[in-house]
């Protein structure tokens, strides 16, 4: 049976799990001394280089707040700046060794507070979840 084009019941539920779950990222940012924004940042470019404008289109926002982060975390040793080989105008973000730890840190705490508070579900109901949540996530993004 397909659902009307509008679904209040879904929305809804889809936003109370992204509140909840940046809540769980934004109290592990604040552990790893980093705003929300800032971890956001990170795990973004993770494992890659980004340029100001792919970081600002992948999290919805301006470039010049990409600048102040960048500046931030390039201060902070977790981030650098180099020259993009194909473009002398753009600049490339990419972690430092300094950030990927802090990265790979930080993923590990939020995976461990996540899936701590699902630790009593069953396997297959896992499973459900973890192949909803990427087919959610591909329809969304489209």
């Amino acid at each position: 049976m397909r659902r009307a084009a509008s679904d209040p019941e879904l929305a809804e539920a889809l936003l109370e799990l992204c509140c909840v779950i940046e809540g769980i990222r934004g109290t592990t940012s604040r552990e790893f001394g980093l705003t929300p924004q800032q971890a956001q940042l990170l795990t973004t470019v993770a494992p890659q280089e980004l340029t100001h404008g792919e970081l600002a289109s992948r999290l919805h926002c301006d470039k010049t707040n990409i600048t102040g982060l960048v500046d931030r975390l390039v201060r902070r040793g977790l981030v650098r700046r180099q020259p993009d080989p194909v473009d002398r105008r753009a600049v490339k973000v990419s972690l430092t060794d300094q950030g990927t730890e802090l990265v790979t840190r930080f993923r590990e705490s939020v995976s461990t507070a996540l899936t701590g508070h699902l630790a009593s579900w069953p396997a297959a109901r896992h499973q459900q979840l973890v192949t909803l949540a990427r087919t959610a996530t591909e329809a969304l993004s489209m």
